[in-house]
């Protein structure tokens, strides 16, 4: 490692993030992450993320997605990514479809001789249809855009179904003698998931300025287009409307009573109003797809929380099972599957991980088979990561998974300081398999007194699966996580709020104490930007602010009072997803995610930052974070993967972390808070750093005179490959190493001349790739603050940077016009001029 003389200068930098000090060009590090459904849906009130979290159909290991036949005997499914047929009493399942990509949503032709489903082949959803007496599949729609939900006309002509091809949910219809597919119902508000009354549709929609949820129930006349609501919910992208067969009913989803259950509502025109039906009264599970028996009597649906011979799964929850109920409620009849017949021979492989005194060992697991699709233990919960597309599941350290015949690959991982294992396992026909992975740490960093931790994580947030604490837990032992911070929190456009009967004020009392859950809150206003609150002995209500259109839509309180609730009792607060900033001015772009940050960090009162996070640009947080430094704030950057850990396409807690040096052969929750907010912790989504100046350690100082020399040392080592090591000093990158041989190490060694006050620190980037779950590698340590002759750190420009910021902010609040009480608009402005004088003072006579 060879040391480097340089001198640090007082750099004016204003939105730049330095030019690197190497040759070497780096490629372009995407944001959002190059990854997810390239034509899903964009238009008003989408989202791609929670487009993609709740509206396509998850792969599961378990029967959902019901259809009953025609003739009342038989109930076809999704399971395992294929369709299936079961009898309605139960007994042995059918495999009905075969061949590439992942199946699901069975739709019957009225005469039962057909199956339309929709099929996930290379990240494109189409339409096929199965010819039942032949077993042949063919594909009727061939479009980059997602075609979603076939459901057939009453009369066989037509197969109606949701496509994004305009890059805004519509309804289309295929007509079934000319194979020709075209519009239906096509606006701006997000119609899908329709269904057929007669010749008009029942759908969902956003129009109407729904306040919440992911759209209502409309009815659109065929006679006139014109569409009239029928009833209001605010289900994310759950409802799927079903019409009876005599088509004065409609079934549908929605979470009103604080689970998912099924409900039915006139569908006839002019029944808005009309109070709904509730069928499903359950409190601890939810009720999802339901689908009408032929009669019109009962419905069949899947509900989660498994059957009672299911164990639970180290993913949480057991799975789905089939019921059907009354069209009045009543008591759930199970529809029992006693075995899976699939339609060729298969094989069954046994697997152990285990460390290397021989024990089990939780892992997170990738399992594709020789046909090149990914398969999953029976009841357990499939996961999908957008950025590369990889289907993976968690373990207790023990599994089995039944294959078809040929070379499969099994990968075990265990978080970033365990050297994954990849194994090739020949499975036989008629056969069991049994194979052993262990995994060995490279690296130990709890035994130096470093402890990962993960600022935010949604155990519950909306999808089908109910994870427990022990469930989180669970996840985070098998990612080697030590503290998983789960954030209570209402879900996207929903009033509901995950996770309240979990708070205790405490961490989850637990006999091992190297994996600590805690659950605390994420505080989510709709304009201020979203904080996550920890270490909480009490939660911070309400919960959010801002909605327009509902009671919440008053801007008060502002954050920075919503903080000092949380010092008042000993908690630690700080922003989450910041800021995808890196190409556009934050102020003209509304300031991002995190507006009062720059307020809140002026005025001491915001403890951290999550500069790594999947949903925002490390790089374009890490550019505001450089300039919050320079103005003399101290705020260190922290790690919050927000990971939703009960919805199928969605990466693994501590996807980033943080690494917080207690410097304790123990972890306590609170020195590990104490120490994160001190800046004694690097975040990472996979890079190991290690990092001193002048033998000061993260968030220290050092004190020198103006002419004194400091000594930087920096070592990245790493699972991943990385691109380059980077030394930055007040914004700009003074110095670059880049990887070399197989790019797993760099190491970086400078004496730096001292000609002012400033901070230093080290970062590390990378190209996405398998096993790291974020847009491109990133790491990126808190700095050292080097002092020099007693001045503090301050920046002209960067200062006068965030006066514009909150003169912008200003005039926005000031515009409001929804205020509650006039005093609280005040108290928000007053805020606001405090922090901007705070900022005015280093301007000076600039």
């Amino acid at each position: 490692m060879t040391r480097i003389r340089t001198a640090i200068f007082t750099f004016a930098w204003f939105g730049a993030l330095g030019a690197p000090a190497s040759t070497q060009e780096l490629p372009e590090y995407q944001h959002p992450f190059p990854g997810g459904y390239p034509a899903l849906s964009s238009g008003p009130g989408a989202g791609q993320m929670y487009m993609e979290s709740y509206f396509p159909p998850p792969v599961t290991a378990s029967p959902t997605y019901p259809a009953w036949s025609p003739d009342g005997a038989t109930v076809a499914f999704a399971y395992m990514g294929r369709i299936w047929t079961i009898p309605v009493e139960g007994g042995i399942a059918q495999q009905a479809t075969s061949g590439p990509g992942y199946h699901s949503q069975p739709s019957w032709s009225p005469d039962g001789r057909y199956i339309a489903y929709a099929a996930d082949i290379d990240l494109n959803f189409d339409l096929f249809v199965l010819d039942r007496q032949t077993g042949e599949s063919r594909r009727i729609t061939s479009d980059p855009a997602l075609d979603l939900r076939p459901r057939w006309s009453p009369d066989g002509s037509r197969i109606l179904f949701t496509t994004g091809r305009s890059g805004n949910f519509d309804l289309w219809v295929h007509d079934v003698g000319s194979d020709a597919s075209e519009p239906l119902i096509a606006d701006s508000s997000q119609d899908m998931a329709g269904d057929w009354v007669g010749d008009d549709i029942v759908f969902v929609s956003r129009r109407g300025a729904a306040a919440l949820g992911s759209g209502s129930l409309w009815r659109w006349d065929a006679e006139t287009g014109e569409a009239e609501l029928l009833v209001r919910i605010e289900t994310n992208y759950q409802a799927a409307p079903v019409v009876a067969p005599h088509g004065g009913a409609v079934a549908y989803v929605t979470d009103a009573s604080g689970t998912n259950d099924l409900y039915v509502v006139p569908s006839r025109r002019g029944s808005s109003g009309i109070q709904p039906i509730r069928l499903t009264h359950t409190t601890d599970t939810d009720e999802y797809f339901p689908s009408w028996s032929p009669d019109g009597e009962r419905l069949v649906y899947a509900k989660n929380g498994g059957t009672p011979n299911h164990l639970r799964t180290t993913d949480g929850g057991m799975g789905f099972a089939l019921y059907t109920v009354g069209r009045g409620g009543g008591r759930p009849k199970l529809i029992p599957i006693e075995d899976y017949a699939w339609s060729e021979p298969m094989g069954v492989v046994r697997v152990r991980v285990v460390d290397t005194d021989g024990d089990p060992l939780p892992a997170r697991i990738y399992m594709t088979a020789a046909d090149g699709r990914s398969y999953f233990p029976e009841g357990s919960f499939p996961r999908v990561v957008s950025v590369t597309e990889d289907y993976y599941f968690h373990t207790d350290g023990s599994f089995s998974v039944t294959l078809p015949p040929g070379e499969a690959e099994l990968e075990a991982w265990r978080g970033f300081e365990y050297e994954p294992v990849s194994r090739e396992v020949d499975v036989r026909a008629g056969e069991w398999t049994t194979v052993e992975v262990q995994l060995e740490r490279w690296t130990n960093m709890a035994s130096r007194g470093w402890y990962s931790g993960d600022n935010h994580i949604h155990p519950n947030y909306g999808g089908h699966y109910d994870i427990t604490p022990e469930d989180l837990r669970a996840k985070a032992r098998a990612e080697d996580l030590n503290v998983a911070n789960g954030t209570i929190a209402n879900y996207w456009g929903n009033s509901r709020v995950e996770d309240l009967e979990h708070f205790l004020g405490h961490p989850h009392p637990h006999p091992d104490p190297q994996t600590v859950v805690y659950y605390n809150e994420e505080y989510r206003p709709g304009y201020f930007a979203h904080m996550s609150l920890l270490n909480l002995t009490e939660l911070i209500t309400p919960f959010y602010i801002g909605s327009r259109g509902t009671a919440t839509q008053e801007l008060y309180p502002d954050n920075a009072a919503v903080l000092r609730r949380v010092h008042d009792q000993g908690g630690i607060g700080g922003y989450v997803h910041p800021y995808g900033l890196r190409h556009r001015d934050p102020i003209a772009a509304g300031a991002g995610s995190a507006r009062e940050l720059p307020i809140d960090a002026a005025l001491g009162l915001a403890d951290f930052v999550d500069v790594a996070c999947i949903w925002s640009d490390e790089l374009g947080t890490a550019a505001v974070w450089y300039k919050l430094l320079n103005t003399g704030s101290r705020i260190p950057a922290t790690a919050g993967t927000d990971a939703m850990t009960d919805i199928w396409r969605h990466p693994a807690v501590g996807t980033t972390r943080s690494y917080v040096y207690t410097g304790e052969p123990v972890l306590d929750y609170d020195e590990w808070a104490d120490a994160m907010a001190a800046g004694h912790a690097f975040v990472t989504s996979g890079p190991i750093l290690t990092f001193d100046v002048s033998g000061r350690r993260m968030g220290e100082e050092v004190q020198v005179d103006v002419g004194d020399r400091v000594a930087v040392s920096v070592t990245a080592q790493s699972l991943f490959v990385m691109d380059r090591l980077e030394i930055v000093h007040n914004g700009q990158v003074i110095h670059a190493v880049d990887a070399t041989g197989d790019r797993k190490t760099i190491e970086a060694a400078l004496d730096l001349d001292v000609e002012s006050s400033g901070w230093i620190a080290a970062r590390v980037l990378g190209p996405p790739q398998h096993g790291a779950m974020d847009s491109y590698l990133f790491a990126h340590t808190n700095p050292v603050f080097v002092i020099a002759d007693g001045q503090p750190i301050r920046s002209a420009d960067d200062a006068a940077f965030f006066v514009d910021w909150i003169d912008q902010m200003i005039d926005e609040i000031d515009e409001r016009n929804d205020w509650n009480d006039p005093d609280h608009k005040a108290q928000v402005l007053a805020t606001f001029r405090e922090a901007r004088g705070v900022y005015q003072a280093q301007v000076g006579g600039r």
